[in-house]
């Protein structure tokens, strides 16, 4: 998923949809305080990223090939 609205969009999706990010949540749903940072901090990455209902990210793409006979 790369395009949204505004960074909250990609925070509400990520909460609902992202494994991790759902058990973060989960750890830290009784601490509000903690719930507002992690809103915040997400609103900024995609604030960051977000160009024109875009996430433009920078990402490193690794591939690997085995070389040699299989073992066995």
């Amino acid at each position: 998923m790369d395009r949204f609205a505004k960074p909250e969009d990609f925070r509400e999706f990520f909460k609902a949809t992202y494994g991790p990010t759902i058990a973060v949540y989960r750890n830290i749903a009784e601490a509000p305080e903690k719930t507002a940072a992690l809103d915040r901090a997400l609103d900024e990455l995609a604030g960051d990223a977000l160009r024109d209902g875009a996430m433009e990210w920078e990402y490193l793409l690794f591939t690997a090939r085995r070389s040699g006979a299989a073992p066995g």
